[in-house]
Order: structure tokens, then sequence, then C-alpha cells
């Protein structure tokens, strides 16, 4: 098949897109078989989000003139972890795939709010959470919570994260870099663009209420790492975050319907400023969308305005 010159030059075939996300990018009948959804009911209707053509991702793809070749998101995942469904490790790449096994002539990657809320892969294991590697497994094997603890797993009992290590930012750049390494060995020729992770806002706030420190690491520390991942395995990066506009999301994450416009137009104008999407572009969120910090707080833990740095957390920030 001929595919366009993805860098916005020449030619005119229609590109191949595949998509490389957690839930924010997953929609029920779109992602790859067998991997945890969020936007399915009742999520589909408290988001507003109840066509495939709502997501940032086919917003993106339309933009761009391409076509989905596979969407290989899972909700919950991490770019770190010891097993699947974690990014790094090699069975993820392998679902950007298309049907036939024909690797796409482009990769949209946009992962890493996970490893932020969590702070590292044991704390998502110790917290229990559904798309934990340990307890994907454990399921797949026939465990279920009235088994009692994951017996003989590197989790006994669930337990409620806080503080991430002073290197968490480090641990995840490394995650993320061998996460590349594993997409560029299925797809060699694809283009990949790293998408960074631009602030939520939680629905109906009337100001940014994004908490930037959730854990004791500075959510822009993650945003660089993604950045200097991309640098270092030869990728590109579509710097939605440094437009400074949050988005409009449900709980301060998953965004509605407004903010998957929102983001499908961010990534959009990022991509352009490299030279990558067609005009016209979709305009980006109004200025009351800014981003900014609600204090200069070093970290949220013990922090009485966060919603909550435990299982589950939250990216918000209650201060009044």
């Amino acid at each position: 098949m001929q595919t366009r010159n993805l860098s916005g030059e020449g030619a005119s075939a229609v590109p191949t897109i595949s998509i490389l996300g957690d839930s924010i990018s997953t929609f029920e009948g779109c992602t790859f078989a067998g991997n945890r959804v969020y936007y399915q009911p009742p999520q589909t209707g408290l988001t507003g989000v109840e066509e495939p053509g709502q997501t940032w991702w086919m917003q993106v793809i339309g933009g761009l003139g391409g076509a989905l070749c596979a969407n290989g998101s899972y909700s919950g995942s991490m770019v770190q972890g010891a097993g699947f469904p974690a990014a790094e490790q090699p069975g993820r790449a392998p679902q950007l795939l298309g049907e036939g096994g024909q690797a796409p002539d482009m990769v949209l990657i946009f992962i890493g709010v996970n490893d932020y809320g969590w702070g590292t892969a044991e704390a998502q294991e110790a917290g229990r959470s559904e798309a934990a590697p340990a307890v994907v497994a454990a399921r797949a094997a026939g465990w279920t919570e009235a088994d009692g603890p994951l017996e003989g797993e590197r989790i006994a009992a669930a337990a409620v994260p806080g503080a991430a290590p002073a290197d968490a930012a480090q641990r995840f750049e490394a995650a993320y870099r061998r996460m590349l390494q594993q997409v560029k060995g299925v797809a060699p020729a694809a283009q990949l663009w790293c998408i960074t992770i631009p602030c939520g806002r939680e629905r109906g706030k009337g100001g940014p209420a994004f908490a930037h420190a959730l854990r004791g690491i500075a959510f822009d520390d993650y945003n660089q790492a993604i950045r200097d991942a991309a640098a270092a395995e030869g990728c590109r990066v579509a710097d939605a975050a440094a437009l400074g506009y949050d988005y409009d999301a449900l709980d301060g994450t998953h965004p509605t319907a407004l903010g998957m416009q929102q983001l499908a137009a961010m990534v959009l104008h990022a991509m352009a400023a490299e030279g990558a999407a067609p005009a016209p572009l979709p305009p980006l969120p109004p200025q009351e969308m800014r981003s900014a910090k609600r204090c200069q707080r070093t970290t949220c833990i013990n922090c009485p305005s966060v919603r909550s740095h435990g299982n589950p957390w939250f990216c918000v920030c209650d201060k009044q």
C-alpha cells in the first residue's frame, strides 16, 4: 500500500494509524479484544463520549486524513510493570498491528498518567489495580477476590500507596524508552509520535484544579521524561502539554465529549508545530481553560485539599 509522507510534504495516499494508550484512548468495540475498556456504558453516558468518532484519537486520525489500523490501549495500564499489560512489556506492541498483521504508518502514543497517579508499578500492584500485571495474570488463571490474597504472587494484600520514590520520573523515562523499543520492533518503518499529557480539569470546576505533585514528584517531570525518552529513541513529540491548556474531564482525568475535542485540538496543533498536521486546524480551548498551579507545594501527600492519593487516586485539588 502506498503511504502518505507523514511529514506533511508530498504524497496523498491514506496513512494507517495505530494508538497505544490507557483508559483515555479506549472505546468499546474499537480496542484490542480482551483489553480493559473505560469508554463503555455507563461511562459513555456519563462522559457524553458515545461514538468512536468523539474520541480524541479518531478526531486526530480524521484531522490527519488517515485510517485506523489498530488500537492497543488498555484501561488503567502503566508504562512500567513486570508483565502484561504494562506498555514496556512485549505483549502490548503487537496489538498495534492490523488484522492481517500489517504494520501501521504511524503510531500515536498517549500514556503515562497512571504512572504519575500510582508513582511506581509496585504501588499499582499493592493497590490491587485491575490493570496491575499480577492481578491481570491471577484473574486469567481463575483467581477472584473471594479466593483471598494472591498467595505466591508479588502482592499479598491491598495497600494504600503513598509518596513516590525520588527517582520515580527517571524510572518512568527508562520504561518509556523500553516501550518505544518494543513498538519499533513490531513496526520499524512507522513514525512514532509521543504525546505529552495535558492537565485534566474536573467537569464543573471554575478554574484549574489539577494536583501537580500528587505523590511528591512534579507532573511536569513526567512530561519532560516523555520528551527525553522520545529524543533518545529518535521518535517525534507532539507536545500537547506545552500548549498550556486543561481539558474538560469527568473526574479530573477521563475526558468528556468536550474534553475529547480539546485534546484532539491540542494534539493536532502540537503536530502542526512539527510540520505534520494539515490545515485547517480545530480551535484550541478557550482562555478560561488555561492551565495553572493552585499552589507551590512539592507534594500533595497529607494535604487536606487533594481529593485522594490513595486507591483510587484522583488528580484533583479541591483547594478553595
